[in-house]
């Protein structure tokens, strides 16, 4: 599914710039865990989608942990 985001849109609805943006893409930051669950709500992906980019284990941990209780608070 393609949403025709642009990078400058993107980063609008995530409240940033497109620096930021193509930082995360040329994997020269990392986003936050809060910006990686908006990331993947903006594109409409599973958050675990975005666990490969994330550089660290503590912060793929905490999407993995973070998907987990979104889903336990869309089943209530």
């Amino acid at each position: 599914m393609s949403l025709g985001l642009s990078v400058k849109d993107l980063a609008k609805r995530l409240g940033v710039t497109a620096q930021a943006v193509y930082q995360w893409e040329r994997g020269e930051r990392t986003p936050s865990l809060p910006m990686f669950v908006a990331i993947a709500h903006c594109l409409r992906i599973p958050l675990e989608s975005l666990m490969e980019q994330a550089k660290d284990i503590n912060t793929r941990q905490a999407i993995k942990l973070a998907g987990a209780n979104l889903i336990t608070k869309n089943e209530k």
